[in-house]
């Protein structure tokens, strides 16, 4: 045996209790079993490791119960705030290219005559037009996402998990 099937073996060992492995996986590992008794003692011992930690009962003291919950809280509401924040970020955007449209509407409307009295070419209009177009709105949107609000910022978080607490005990 190869030390590549070998450790293919064990992979689908650990595998096979987690998830469903394909026919052709599970008929390969029954038969490197039964001729490899290497990893036939591997199976037995990974299947007696597997029982000694189930039958072992894990309790956990109220005061880790206590701070579990309140970290998760904090962290439901991080996730609202960004779910919240990604929605103004969008709204900010659409408002952006709104405004950003309707000046260059403007500015390509009442532009032309700007542009021939300051004899620009319009090689260079065209793109300057372009990306102060869209400039703006693209600036705040990443602004507002890169900008981190920790939800610790909010005054009523620490209360929520104070009053949490006190319930508990």
């Amino acid at each position: 045996m190869t030390l590549l099937e070998h450790d293919r073996a064990a992979d689908l060992i650990a595998r096979r209790g987690v998830e469903d492995l394909a026919a052709a996986d599970a008929a390969w590992l029954k038969s490197h079993l039964s001729e490899c008794p290497e990893c036939a003692i591997y199976v037995a011992a990974f299947e007696q490791t597997g029982q000694l930690l189930r039958s072992y009962t894990i309790t956990a003291t109220s005061a880790l119960v206590t701070r579990t919950q309140s970290l998760v809280r904090v962290r439901a509401e991080q996730l609202r705030e960004r779910q919240t924040r990604m929605v103004l970020v969008a709204v900010s955007f659409c408002i952006g290219v709104l405004f950003s449209t309707a000046s260059a509407w403007l500015w390509w409307k009442a532009g032309d005559s700007v542009v021939r009295w300051l004899g620009l070419p319009e090689s260079i209009v065209a793109p300057g037009v372009l990306l102060f177009w869209l400039l703006p709105a693209i600036a705040v949107a990443v602004l507002m996402v890169v900008v981190p609000q920790t939800v610790l910022t909010n005054p009523l978080t620490p209360s929520l998990a104070r009053e949490r607490e006190e319930e508990i005990r």
